[in-house]
């Protein structure tokens, strides 16, 4: 898909503290992503040690399944840039057959029991606002609000497409029937990973903002894992597989490639894509292939000298 072309559906950023309490959530649930993400199992284990018995509980058996996706969707449904404390009110103020008629409306898929789904959102939210969100760094918070406002300064810089492209650092939305909208949301617990969801008419994208607490006189951990990225034989033939392909790649023509092991394969293509070096394409939730990406070069080209040059 050419980057000199606009999106058939509208694009937009947006950020709000609901956002990122969810993907907070998200990034503890997801216990087979903590070795990946930029907070590690440190992260989950440090803050597993400040949760209630109670908390702990709800939060152990958890999965990110097809409830947990209702509930997010539920969440985002009543946020309508209201505060957390708002969003909790309108859940505990709709019925169960209110919330099933909403959702069915926003093309959030209905659960066999809204009203347990309801009362567990409940729990999660209050739970984990209080026993952890509220506690977190205000500079994240203030950080992903910034993001969220220099990348909708850009829109109109670039095409709907290339702006997607850069604010993702990769991903191409396909023109998909019945989708008409695609939010991006900054977020900072489950990076370098993306969060996508699907509900209906909706595309809800949560990208890695690039947001770091820790400052240390040295490339960021996203330039880091740029150039750490290509320090593997087998990523770089993939990079020179996609750049000689005339269209994306799917997964299994990567792996047929290289001959590798399917394993090993997903794990280079995630380091890759996690570095921004290739496109990831979609077609609403569902993956279609790769592609390369090589404005991700001069990017880490100008990381180094930037680096180098620093007093």
């Amino acid at each position: 898909m050419s980057h000199d072309v606009d999106a058939p559906y509208d694009v937009h950023v947006a950020y709000g503290p609901v956002f990122e309490l969810l993907s907070s959530l998200h990034t503890f649930i997801c216990r087979k992503a903590y070795k990946k993400t930029d907070l590690s199992s440190a992260w989950a284990e440090q803050v597993r040690g400040t949760l209630s018995p109670g908390l702990t509980g709800l939060l152990e058996p958890m999965e990110i399944n097809a409830d947990w996706k209702v509930i997010y969707g539920l969440v985002c449904m009543l946020t309508d840039q209201g505060d957390i404390a708002e969003v909790v009110d309108r859940l505990e103020s709709r019925t169960a057959q209110e919330l099933n008629d909403q959702a069915s409306a926003y093309g959030i898929p209905l659960p066999d029991d809204m009203e347990r789904l309801r009362r567990l959102a409940l729990r999660l939210l209050s739970g984990w606002y209080e026993e952890y969100f509220r506690h977190v760094d205000t500079k994240i918070l203030s950080g992903l609000e910034q993001e969220a406002e220099r990348r909708n300064k850009e829109k109109d810089v670039y095409s709907s497409m290339e702006w997607v492209d850069r604010t993702t650092s990769g991903f191409r939305f396909e023109p998909s029937e019945g989708l008409t909208r695609v939010l991006l949301v900054p977020q900072y617990h489950f990076q370098p990973i993306n969060i996508i969801y699907r509900f209906g008419s909706l595309l809800l994208c949560h990208y890695s903002a690039g947001i770091y607490v820790q400052e240390e006189d040295f490339l960021s951990p996203q330039e880091y894992r740029m150039i750490r990225s290509l320090g593997e034989k087998s990523r770089l033939k993939i990079l020179k597989y996609l750049y000689q392909s005339q269209s994306p790649r799917t997964f299994i023509e990567i792996v047929r490639h290289l001959k590798l092991s399917k394993g090993i394969t997903h794990d280079h293509i995630f380091k890759l894509r996690a570095a921004g070096f290739i496109h990831a394409h979609f077609d609403g939730e569902t993956l279609l292939g790769y592609s390369a990406r090589l404005s991700a070069v001069d990017e880490m080209h100008g990381s180094i000298l930037g680096y180098m040059e620093r007093k």
